[in-house]
Formats: C-alpha cells, structure tokens, sequence
C-alpha cells in the first residue's frame, strides 16, 4: 500500500480552508499566505482552496534552476521576451509588463508554492503586482526558513492574508492515519506513529511507508497493527539531518545531549551547555522550551531526538548522561518529580547504583504506568542486592509486559530465597505475585491455589526450618496470611463462586495492607455483578477505586481491572452510554504511557458496550484490539473473552466467523481454566448455532451454562444469557429458569429481562412492545427492534395483522437509530404486510405529536390535502380511528411521539 502525497486527505484544516477560500474568492483580493514548518500540508491545502474556486484560471509559478539566484528566475515564462541583460529594461517593471498582460486576459490567480524561495526581485514583482490588483496570490512559505522582508512585506503592507498552519492535533493525527490507512488502527500502533509524526501529515506519511515497505505494519482482523520497532525512514531522515546539519560544535554537542536525556529540566541545559546556546537553538525551531512549574528544554520534533540518538556514539551517549546526572544531583536528591529521570541517567551512565534509590525510581515508574522503565529499575536493583522487594518490582513489571515465562522464572528463584532467609511476608508476597500470573497468564486458577494453600501452610515457619513433602497444617494467623486468605476469595470469584461476597466485603473493611483489601474488593465486586446486585457491585468499585489508583504493590493487577470493571457494571445497570464514556476515557489513559493490560481490558468493555448498544461492527473493532493485545502480553482468559465477543458481533453482522472461532476454540477453557467467562463463551457457540441452523445444539449449550450459573449463585450472568436464549427464539427455557432463580428485584434489565421472556411465551404481542419501549430508553435500539419484530410475528400468528403495521413502524424507528447495519437472526422474522412508507411515519410521528395538519403541510411543503390522505393510509395500516388512538398506540408500542 502506498501513500501518495496527492492523495493524502485533508484532516483537520476546515478552518484554515474556509478562510483561504474566502481570500481567494473576491475578485480584486490580494489573495492569501499560507506559513508553516515543512510538512505541516501547505501546498495540499492550497491545492484544495485553488480546486474550490469556479471560473478562475489558476497559474503556478514553476523555476527550472531553484535557487540559483538569477532575477526573475521565479517568473519565467510568465515575461515577454525581452532582453534582460545588464543594460536592459528594469527588471521589475519587465515582471510588472508580464503580469499586466495576464491581467488583461482575465482574473488570474498565481500559485507560487514555497515563495520563500524567490528571488528579491520576483518578491519585490509580485509586491507591486498584489498593490494594483493584477493578480491575486495564493503562496506558500516555510517558517522553518530565514525570514525575508519583502516576503514579510506581502502580508504586512500588500493586504495578503497570513494564514498560519500549525501541526495537527491529537485528534486530527488519529484521523489523518485512519483515513490514509483505510481501516482502524491498534491503539498503542496510533500512538508510536502519530507521537512521533507530532502533528506533521509528511512526517505522518514518511513514517507509514516506511513501515510498509519493511512490512512492519500489517493488518490482521481488518486492524493495523505495527509488529515490531520502527526502522529507519531514510527520505524523512535525509530532510531532518539537513536541518540538524548547519551547527556549531558547541550547538551540537547540546543538542546530543538534549536528545540523550529530553525532557532536561531548564537549570541542568543552561548549567551544562550555557542559556545563550540554548536560545540560539530555539531561534533556530531546534529546541523548545516550556516555562511552566518546573521548567524542562525539549527538542522541537521527536524524530529529532531519534536521528541524533542514532547518530551519536555510544561512548558519548553514556558521557552525555553522566554529566546530566551529576548536574541533577548536585542540586540534593532527586524530588518525586524527577525521580525517574535521575534513575534513568544513573543507569544508563554506567557505574554502581543504589538498589534502594533504583527500587524507588522503580515503584514510582509501575505508578506512572510506565513498565519497560519500572522492569530496568527493578532488575538493577534486584542484581545490586536489592532483595526480594526488588524482584518482585520486577515481577510484576514483567508481568504487564507480557513476559510471563521470565516473571515466572524469577517467582521461582524469589521463593527458594524466601524459603532459606525470607521473612513470612516475603513468602506470602511471592506465593501471591506468582498466583497472580498463573491465573491471568497460564489460565490455571488450580495452580494459582495450590500456591497459596502452600503458602498458607509454610507461613510463620521460621527461616531454613525443615519442609514437610506431605500435607502441612496452616501457620498461626497473621496479616500476611489474611492476604493470602483475600486473594483465595479473589480466585474463588473467578470460578463462579459468589458466596465470598460478605466474607470479602469484611476483609475489604478491615483496616490492613492496601493489596489484600483491593484483592477482597475484586472478589466481593466480581460476585456482586455476577450475582446481579449492579447497584451494590457498582457502590463498591467506586469505594475500591481510590485505592486502586494509588497501588503498586501486590494485587496491581486487581488494580489494573477496575476501571473497565465499573464501565462494565453501568452497561448493565443498564447504562451503555456512561458505560461508553468510561471505557473510552480509561482506554485513552491506558495508551499514555502504554499499558496493554489496561488497554486490553478497555477494548474489551468498549467491545462489551458496542454490543449492547447494537453497535456489532464496532464492537468487533474493539474486540479484534482487546485479542491483539491481550495475545501480545500473555492473557489467557481475556483472548477467549474477546473471541466470544468477536464471534457474536460477527453473527450480528452476518460475517463470516472463521477467525473468531478458531481463536475460540485455541483459548479454550480446560478443567481448571477461569471461568468468569463461560457465558460469554456460552453465548457466542449459541450465536454461531443459530447462525448455521445447528437445531438448536447451540441454544442448548446456553440453556445449559445459563441454568448452572444460576445455580452457582451467578444469576446476573444467567439472566443475561436468558436474555439471548429469547432473542434467539428460545424463550419457553428462558423464562422456566428465571422463574427459578428470578434477578435482583431493584436491576432494570433483570426485570425487562423477565417481562421479555413471559411475554414471547404467552404470546402477548402489547407485552413485547412494552419490552421495546424499555429497551429503547435503555439506549439498546437492536434489542427493541427485535422484540418489536416478535411482537409483529405474533399478531400476525394470531390472525391479526391490524397489529403488524405498529410493530414495524416501531421496529424501522429503532433501527433507524442503529449507527450501523446489523443482520440479527432475531431481526429476519419481520414481514412487510402493511409497512408504513417514510412519508407515512413522518406525518403519523408529527399527527401523534400534536402538529395540526397546516403546520405539517406548511413544513413538507404539501397541501393539507395530500397530508389527510397520508394519514388515512396509515390510520387503515395501523388498525387506527384517529390522532387519539394513533397516539395511544405509538405511547404503547415504545415510542414517545414528542
């Protein structure tokens, strides 16, 4: 795939569009300047204002030797031939002689791209031409360039319009690269590409064909995705280095040592390199420097700091950031906010460390989420000595960098130190880390509680006394062993176990260990919203979350879990929508700095809500992210989560389902698997079944994993299973279990649920529109129609297709509110008898609002007339006497006609 800068589309510069057009448009206007640095996309914006102007010849200004500083080399073959030799006519008002003839032929506008390039002469033309309205100009010009006055003198005193661009935003970048590319990108792979373009779309598209061209940057699932780190972009580096290369000794030496250390706080650059270097660097648009509480000088462009990085030795990297640390610390300790940034210097200069000063910049690092940082601490303190602290530092940064098998070998090797002169916490916190990768990583809860009661048993055993090979009776009580207990509620959780609920709710609020009180608050918040108590589990993450966001010890995976947590409890509560807004915001977080294990979990929520919201190819976006990620870092479970939903999505679409399910089917779960997502998995061969015509083998697999959730207490869970069974024409299953083991009273969707289930069995047709009227406020527009739609097959069922008409008026309102298509099987039941035409929908909508039949005929531009016989139609489809009933029955169907 290529790129090409002439089709690169224009993001992000509707403004600066509409204001060169309108500059461009009037006759006699001077015209307009668009400045910026090289790059920014000022000659694709002045293409598109020249295509925007009707009836206007547009003439560019083309040199065949640039910069060769002859006069008027800017203006050939715009001047009549005369002889411009010394002695000659003047220069000037030989160009002014060819653009008056221009002039005479018609309006003209002249393109002159990159004017900074002219010659003082042709500057000086088109001044003078501008002036006397011969011409309107539409130029370019880089502010990366020398200034030039007469440059300068066409928009200060000529009347053209400056028009600065700046680099694109954030939002305008992510666009940009989604529209070149064609397709949605990987969230951490929008972030490297876009963070190091920062706003430059030629930087942007250097940086995107280049990985191309390596085949870095593939596309598995329809998702882009960079795999691997970015080569070198010789034509981006060629144009950089010419920047870097018109300096001094001294500028150069304190540019390698910004790029060795940026962000450098303001006194360590001007102490090290002196402020007058500084500033002519900054004149120059090479450095930038932010004056806010702390003072920093950073490079202007990130791909500055990748060239110079690059093109310096290793030797003088290493001297570069001695001398950086040894200014910072001669300032005392590092404070918390240049912690990791002294750490950084001190382990990349070379020479000893100490381990309690790395393991600090280490556990400041996992706050900040920053993990590659917090694992390099956390070894180096680790080999210095730095004790079982330290490795477990680097256990858990490990972990979240999706090297289990190293985080693994490293829990081994900490316990049989904890074994020989470990204290009890240190034992417990080693059997607790390595739990925690074997369930989140191996999959393997088994494992993960045969550690803990190991742990358990040793604990309070004094250091090097003798182990027994057989069973061993547990330790005396202690706080360690108290988490231990708490992270065994976490697992039991997990296995569908909602009887921990008020056990782990003591252990939350009990004054101890911030870990064991977070593992307790995700045990009793995953059984609370499994066993649908939404607004208890919902009232519990937020008393959990300020814990959460604080931690880094143990149980920093629990941490990890709870904002998608609380986004997935508002989608069932049921609020899509703050669902939605939650998971977005916690899913932009996790990409700054990157945090797969949250970015997975996010996606997978937003996949969760999209799905819910009746948004299926959205939905198999997000979840074809949370698979893609959640494969990278190493978690199990949460890739046969997210294949479920990708199977379900792409039922919903009416897609092909071959990946998901052969990504299903490799994250299986086995005998001692997690199992917090069975339903989902339940769900998605249910989906599948009903998709191929399986007879309904996989209906009963849902029928089967909603009645033993239930069973396990796990009733919120079953319900939304039972949920499926209905859409799924399994209703008679469906509402026999939720007899049995009824939802929470006080859950919205627990009782719609319900209702959805009697009313499809009894055949009550105003009862299923009942069910669409609630779903519709829930903002689940897919599940009303659907229910909407049994409702038609109903009265048609029952011989009275009176009722079929407001069935489908109901069904088309909903789906008219799908933001995409969707080809439900629940949705492939719905008949045309009777349907209303659009006309027919927007006058009955405005009738039944209360709209007299002037109004409506004033506002469509019809005759009074032709709006009563639209309604006598629909009165006659609907089963309708008047606006009254009409009324009536929308109010009943599901939709308030104000």
């Amino acid at each position: 795939m290529t790129w090409p800068a002439t089709e690169s589309p224009l993001i992000g510069r509707e403004k600066e569009l509409a204001a060169a057009v309108a500059a461009l448009r009037v006759a006699g206007s001077p015209g307009t300047l668009l400045a910026g640095p090289t790059g920014v996309g000022k000659t694709r914006l002045a293409h598109e204002a020249a295509d925007r102007i009707r009836g206007v010849r547009v003439l560019p200004v083309r040199w065949p030797v640039a910069g060769s500083g002859l006069t008027l080399a800017g203006l050939t073959g715009l001047l009549p031939s005369v002889d411009s030799r010394p002695g000659g006519p003047d220069p000037v008002q030989l160009g002014l002689l060819g653009l008056r003839r221009l002039a005479e032929q018609g309006r003209t506008i002249l393109f002159v791209d990159d004017a900074h390039r002219l010659d003082e002469t042709s500057l000086a033309v088109l001044h003078q031409a501008v002036i006397e309205g011969l011409v309107t100009l539409l130029a370019t010009a880089r502010t990366d360039e020398p200034g030039r006055d007469a440059l300068t003198a066409l928009w200060k005193d000529a009347g053209v319009v400056r028009i600065d661009l700046a680099a694109l935003g954030p939002q305008a970048s992510d666009a940009l690269l989604v529209a070149a590319l064609d397709g949605p990108v990987e969230g951490r792979t929008l972030r490297r590409l876009c963070d190091a373009a920062a706003g430059n779309p030629l930087f942007l598209r250097e940086l995107v064909a280049s990985a191309l061209e390596s085949g870095l940057l593939e596309c598995p699932g329809g998702l882009w995705q960079l795999t691997g780190p970015m080569t070198a972009v010789p034509r981006l580096a060629e144009l950089l280095r010419g920047r870097l290369a018109d300096t001094g000794t001294g500028e150069r030496e304190a540019l390698e040592l910004l790029a060795a250390g940026e962000p450098v706080p303001l006194p360590v650059a001007s102490a090290i390199t002196g402020e007058e270097v500084l500033e002519a660097l900054e004149r120059r648009g090479l450095i930038a420097v932010d004056l806010g509480d702390q003072p920093v000088v950073r490079l202007r462009h990130p791909l500055y700091g990748e060239l110079l990085r690059a093109d310096t030795p290793a030797l003088g990297r290493r001297r570069h950031v001695r001398r950086l640390a040894d200014a910072l610390g001669a300032g005392g300790p590092p404070g918390p906010g240049n912690l990791i940034q002294s750490a950084l210097w001190r382990l990349d200069g070379g020479g000893p460390v100490n381990p309690e000063f790395m393991l600090a910049a280490a556990e400041r690092a996992a706050l900040t989420r920053e993990y590659a940082l917090a694992q390099r601490f956390a070894h180096r303190a680790w080999s210095a000595g730095g004790g079982i602290l330290a490795g477990l530092a680097s256990v858990r940064a490990l972990a979240h960098l999706g090297r289990a098998d190293e985080a693994v070998a490293l829990c081994v090797e900490l316990s049989e130190q904890a074994a020989v002169d470990g204290t009890e916490e240190d034992r417990c916190q080693v059997a607790i880390q390595h739990a925690d990768i074997l369930v989140h990583a191996a999959d393997d809860v088994q494992a993960a509680r045969t550690m803990l009661e190991l742990a358990a048993g040793r604990a309070g055993a004094g250091a090097g006394q003798p182990r027994s090979d057989g069973p061993v009776a547990p330790g005396p009580p202690g706080p360690w062993r108290d988490g231990i207990d708490a992270y065994g509620l976490y697992l039991r959780s997990y296995q569908l176990d909602c009887t921990v609920i008020d056990t782990a709710l003591a252990t939350l609020r009990r004054a101890g260990p911030v870990p064991f009180r977070l593992a307790a608050g995700s045990a009793a918040g995953c059984a609370l919203l499994l066993a649908g108590r939404i607004a208890e589990a919902e009232a519990l993450i937020l008393e959990t979350l300020p814990l959460a966001r604080r931690h880094v010890g143990a149980s920093q995976m629990q941490s990890s879990g709870i904002s998608p947590f609380l986004a997935l409890v508002r989608c069932y509560r049921p609020d899509p929508g703050s669902a939605l807004e939650l998971a977005r915001a916690g899913y932009e977080t996790s990409l700054h700095p990157p945090d797969p294990v949250c970015q997975a979990l996010h996606a997978l929520v937003l996949a969760q809500v999209s799905l819910v919201r009746g948004q299926p190819r959205t939905a198999l976006r997000w979840a074809q992210e949370s698979r893609l990620v959640a494969g990278d870092v190493g978690l199990r479970p949460v890739c046969r989560w997210a294949s479920a939903v990708r199977v379900q999505a792409c039922v919903q679409l009416g897609w092909a389902v071959d990946d998901a399910l052969t990504d299903l089917d490799r994250y299986a779960s086995g005998p001692a698997s997690v199992r917090l997502f069975d339903m989902e998995v339940a769900r998605a061969r249910a989906w599948h079944g009903a998709a191929q015509g399986d007879g309904g083998a996989g209906v009963a697999v849902l029928a089967d994993a909603v009645a033993e959730h239930a069973r396990l207490g796990a009733v919120g869970a079953a319900t939304v299973g039972a949920l499926d069974l209905v859409r799924l024409g399994a209703a008679g299953p469906a509402a026999r279990l939720l007899d049995r083991h009824p939802p929470e009273p006080g859950w919205a969707l627990g009782a719609a649920v319900v209702r959805y289930a009697t009313a499809a069995v009894a055949g009550d047709a105003e009862g299923l529109l009942d069910v669409a009227d609630r779903f519709g406020r829930y903002d689940m527009p897919l599940h009303a129609a659907e229910a909407a739609s049994l409702a038609g097959s109903r009265w048609l069922a029952g011989d009275e297709p009176g009722g079929v008409p407001r069935a489908q008026l109901v069904i088309d309102i909903h789906l008219a509110r799908l933001a995409e298509p969707v080809n439900s099987p629940a949705l492939r039941r719905r008949t045309a008898v009777g349907r209303l035409t659009a006309r027919e929908q927007q006058i009955v909508l405005a009738a039944a609002a209360g709209e007299r039949t002037r109004s409506i005929a004033q506002r469509l531009h019809l005759s009074e007339r032709t709006v009563e016989n639209h309604l006598n139609r629909a009165y006659r489809k609907l089963g309708v006497a008047g606006r009254a009933e009409l009324r009536g029955a929308l109010s009943a169907g599901g939709l308030d006609p104000n």
